[in-house]
């Protein structure tokens, strides 16, 4: 794919640097700041030294060194004082900003429910895309019984979808948008929190967090609820037949290590992405498990 796109990938990127390069202040202004802060990191790097990504599977863990992710822009991801539950704000970044609009990958209904997807510009899972219900309700990243049940509901209707999973990131737990949103990927391939040798699987060993299993994600809302009330930062992974639900410390409230940005869902479901490629040969299985041990309530 990277051969046959970077022809045209190339192009674009010279273009849009000659025209960052004569744009005004005002013409600048009327840009998308995240985007330029972006694209400007991007020139800094040089489009022929960008690194596609690769894979390390350490012991129980899987690595993932990703560049472009390390771009993305941290909004409320890198907020020492963050709460799960903040007012919707509609002058900060949110997911129905028009320029937005042309990332939409498709929107329509599903069981009677308004549903958009959007392209992912810093994708780390196989056709990840961000999925949102009733986005036009501008609900914050803060979880209803009824957000669940829709959830669930979602889950049940596209059992045909191989590898289909839905994951969640409350504030708190390095979600980045305060915007009601689901992350979504089809991956046949189990993450490694779904390995059946842990004990919360049946199995004997303990996996370093504390992870609670649900038949459904309706199921799990009473202790999501909890989460909530107490302001315990919390994952999500959902897929058909099993929601895996994980309590953890709330950024701020430690100090990761500096080879990673925070561990979100993807990370505490056991699959790491990391920025450099030095990290991804240097690292061991007690450089995770300490990290883990960070997270631990």
């Amino acid at each position: 794919m990277h051969q046959q796109l970077y022809p045209a990938l190339a192009q674009s990127f010279k273009q849009w640097s000659q025209r960052l390069q004569l744009a005004s202040a005002k013409d600048l202004q009327r840009l998308p700041a995240d985007d330029v802060r972006v694209f400007q990191l991007l020139q800094r790097t040089g489009f022929d030294h960008l690194r596609l990504s690769n894979h390390r599977q350490l012991e129980y863990w899987q690595l993932q060194f990703n560049q472009l992710r390390s771009f993305r822009p941290a909004r409320n991801s890198n907020r020492r004082d963050i709460t799960l539950y903040q007012a919707f704000d509609n002058q900060g970044f949110h997911f129905n900003k028009p320029f937005l609009a042309r990332e939409i990958l498709w929107q329509g209904e599903v069981n009677g429910d308004p549903l958009r997807l959007l392209y992912n510009k810093f994708p780390f899972a196989d056709f990840h895309s961000l999925l949102l219900i009733e986005a036009e309700q501008q609900k914050p990243q803060f979880l209803q019984a009824a957000d669940c049940s829709k959830i669930q509901q979602l889950l049940e209707t596209l059992t045909p979808l191989t590898g289909f999973g839905l994951a969640y990131n409350s504030l708190g737990a390095y979600a980045s948008v305060n915007h009601q949103h689901w992350q979504l990927f089809l991956s046949a391939a189990a993450y490694p929190v779904e390995l059946a040798h842990w004990t919360h699987n049946g199995g004997s060993l303990d996996y370093p967090l504390r992870v609670s299993c649900f038949a459904s994600v309706s199921e799990a809302w009473p202790m999501i609820e909890q989460f909530q009330q107490q302001q315990t930062a919390f994952n999500i992974l959902c897929r058909q037949d099993k929601t895996y639900l994980v309590r953890r410390r709330r950024q701020g409230q430690y100090t990761h290590s500096n080879w990673t940005g925070g561990f979100a869902w993807s990370e505490i479901m056991g699959r790491i992405t990391l920025g450099r490629q030095e990290d991804l040969t240097r690292l061991s299985g007690a450089d995770i498990e300490a990290e883990y041990q960070r997270l631990i309530l």
